[in-house]
């Protein structure tokens, strides 16, 4: 397995370095409006996806509520419906990605984290999502996990078979191939509501969100380890061979990249000018790392991109490479935050 060279890390400092704060201050206010920025967008494709999932469950009740009747009837505009629904589903789980290493770190929003994206349903013993979902017809679900990938992803694409109301086939070739399924319009119409509502809720407290150093140091330490799950997520998911219902709408590796990329956004906006005055060789070796790290997933994911059909033993010692990097990461930022006096929260 190919490591990441000096080159690939130094080519990506070049290209893909933005200009960063030249203060703390204004680097903390730079992740503020990036999270805002991309939040505003969430809000927006998730409107979308209810609108879209609207029309969708309007067409289910113009024929009685009977899918099989509904797909006679108006199979190209279902099939057109869902391929929309499907396009603002990834639209919106994409924007949350890209902002989830900076909310899931901070205490005051990792609640929204668990709602939106990573929470488990109340059957589990630890994460749980901690709300509960009003159906359409008066059904309420209590603690049924997040709302993008316990709920939603698995409803559109087939995997919640519990919820598939027909097998249909979209293509024309004859049979009903994976995931072209009608599901049920109640609880996507719930679900969609549910995301509209909690994305709003996060936008009104991003917006109330006092940012500070400790919330910064805190986010980049909490949640930098996590790379090692979101591998074994990817070594489970169909994208390796795994039957895992979550995380088929695209690879986990493309969340991966938005999430460490928020994790670096972070530590150089608004850790690295703290570190950076106290210990400037510290600071030079976690940016490497930050670069290391997002090196590796990038790598891994243009790869897999290119058809390269990754073994378990592969996402296995790739997601280690990638754990030993955030470790290293982590252990210098604890150094740099208690020479600091900085309180890591949570």
């Amino acid at each position: 397995m190919p490591k990441i060279t000096s080159l690939a890390i130094a080519a990506l400092l070049v290209t893909a370095a933005p200009v960063w704060a030249q203060s703390e201050a204004e680097g903390l206010a730079q992740v503020k409006a990036f999270a805002l920025e991309h939040n505003v967008s969430l809000v927006a494709n998730s409107e979308q996806l209810h609108k879209v999932v609207s029309d969708y469950a309007g067409i289910i009740e113009a024929h009685g509520g009977d899918y099989a009747a509904a797909w006679a009837a108006d199979s190209a505009k279902l099939a057109q419906t869902i391929k929309e629904i499907r396009s603002h589903w990834l639209a919106a789980s994409n924007e949350y990605e890209t902002i989830e290493g900076i909310v899931a770190g901070i205490p005051s929003l990792v609640k929204y984290d668990l709602i939106l994206d990573a929470g488990n349903p109340g059957t589990e013993d630890e994460d749980i999502a901690p709300y509960d979902l009003t159906l359409p017809d008066g059904t309420v679900l209590e603690r049924p996990g997040s709302l993008f990938h316990t709920i939603t992803e698995p409803l559109f694409w087939g995997g919640d078979k519990a919820h598939v109301r027909a097998e249909v086939d979209f293509d024309g070739n004859g049979v009903s191939g994976p995931g072209e399924i009608l599901f049920d319009a109640n609880l996507a119409l719930g679900g969609a509501e549910g995301l509209v509502t909690w994305s709003k809720a996060l936008e009104t407290d991003l917006r109330a969100w006092q940012a500070n150093r400790d919330d910064a140091f805190t986010a980049v330490v909490t949640m930098t380890p996590t790379v090692g799950d979101y591998f074994g997520e990817w070594r489970e998911s169909v994208f390796i061979g795994g039957d895992s219902s979550a995380f088929v709408a695209q690879s986990r590796l493309f969340d991966v990249i938005g999430i460490m990329s928020g994790c670096e956004r972070m530590y150089t906006a608004a850790v690295s000018p703290v570190v950076v005055a106290d210990d400037p060789a510290l600071d030079a070796s976690v940016t490497k790392d930050f670069a290391e790290l997002l090196a590796l997933v990038k790598e891994t994911r243009a790869r897999e991109e290119a058809g390269e059909r990754f073994s378990v033993e592969e996402a296995d010692a790739l997601g280690s490479q990638a754990q030993d990097i955030a470790e290293r990461i982590v252990a210098q930022v604890l150094q740099a935050a208690a020479r600091n006096a900085v309180e890591i929260k949570g």
